[in-house]
């Protein structure tokens, strides 16, 4: 990086300190964590983020490691090239273990700052739902580490035999604790029900469970989330269901009859965004890119502006959306205790 304009007309140097600035929480020290992080001294902190010091190339990298800064964002003529960062998931309990890890730390994330909002267009049921909830929770755990990631030890056993690591326990109540904290704006339509109803069929069908009352504890909670999303809805505060507890966070639902496509997630925290993008059934990439963040954020405001608001008003549209997949539910309790 120079600290005068390229011949391209950008001043890199400048663009870097501009979004360094922007990436860090007014309630940190800017100049001191630089300055213990690259291990300088308070004035040659003070002299890089002035622009009269340059930022080596290795310093720059650091600091965009550390802060979480994709490096093409210095340039706006490469805003068609978008770095995303992913989770490498592999066929073993580890890696679902890091998937979880991976969900805390982005909620810890959001959650430093005052003003920030989790934008959700949902075309499967979020996964932050089903961790409120233990026998759902263990029923989805046991679904993606046993069919998606296929993990060796899990292939022959039924659903009750499998013994799931203690650890996702507690990150699952860690999460779902974060995730009350920060408000949601949440876009549903009606197939955003269908992957856990056709998850719990399927297994059934399957033979995967042993025992009629393994699904319908399954089967019971997953009505519960339900329950809960509508509670959410009517007073438009999150919900600790199994507490009957409401957080101060705020929680916004509209109902599309769109198809949605895929489940997209944007993060607002202060000026800061991030965009996460689902893939491999439950796995997502993330980027700070912000010209796609744009884009996105262009895309949702675009799907909401065909939607109905379902929370706090719509009261008819909103006991029509969740009683039709109750009622779903209920014929498939009914299925399994026929056959």
């Amino acid at each position: 990086m120079q600290n005068k304009a390229n011949s391209d007309g950008q001043n890199y140097q400048a663009i870097f300190i501009d979004v360094l600035r922007k990436s860090v929480s007014p309630k940190i020290n800017l100049a001191d964590e630089v300055g213990q992080l690259l291990e300088i001294s308070a004035d040659s902190s003070y002299r890089r983020l002035r622009g009269e010091t340059e930022f080596t190339l290795n310093e720059a990298i650091r600091l965009c490691n550390h802060f979480d800064i994709p490096l093409e964002i210095l340039s706006a003529r490469n805003s068609e090239a978008v770095t995303f960062r992913t989770n490498r998931l592999n066929p073993d309990k580890d890696s679902f273990t890091h998937y979880l890890d991976g969900l805390l730390t982005e909620l810890s994330w959001i959650s430093r700052y005052e003003h920030s909002e989790i934008i959700y267009a949902a075309e499967d049921l979020p996964v932050f739902y089903s961790l409120f909830f233990p026998v759902l929770a263990r029923f989805k755990m046991c679904y993606w580490a046993k069919s998606i990631l296929n993990v060796p030890d899990m292939q022959r056993m039924k659903v009750e035999d499998v013994e799931l690591p203690e650890a996702w326990t507690d990150l699952a109540s860690r999460i779902s604790d974060l995730f009350l904290k920060v408000k949601s704006v949440e876009v549903w339509n009606t197939d955003t029900f269908k992957s856990t109803f056709e998850q719990i069929r399927f297994y059934w069908e399957a033979g995967f469970f042993r025992e009629k009352q393994s699904a319908f504890d399954v089967i019971d909670e997953f009505r519960d989330v339900i329950r809960m999303i509508e509670m959410q809805s009517e007073m438009g505060k999150k919900l600790n269901f199994r507490k009957g507890q409401y957080s101060p966070a705020d929680y916004v639902l509209y109902t599309s009859e769109l198809m949605i496509g895929n489940n997209c997630v944007l993060i607002k925290a202060d000026d800061k965004t991030a965009c996460y993008i689902g893939y491999n059934t439950f796995n997502y990439m993330r980027t700070n890119n912000r010209f796609f963040n744009e884009q996105a954020e262009t895309w949702m405001k675009n799907l909401i502006s065909k939607a109905t608001l379902v929370s706090m008003v719509s009261e008819k549209q909103r006991h029509r959306f969740f009683k039709t997949t109750l009622n779903q539910i209920e014929a498939l309790r009914r299925q399994i205790e026929e056959e």
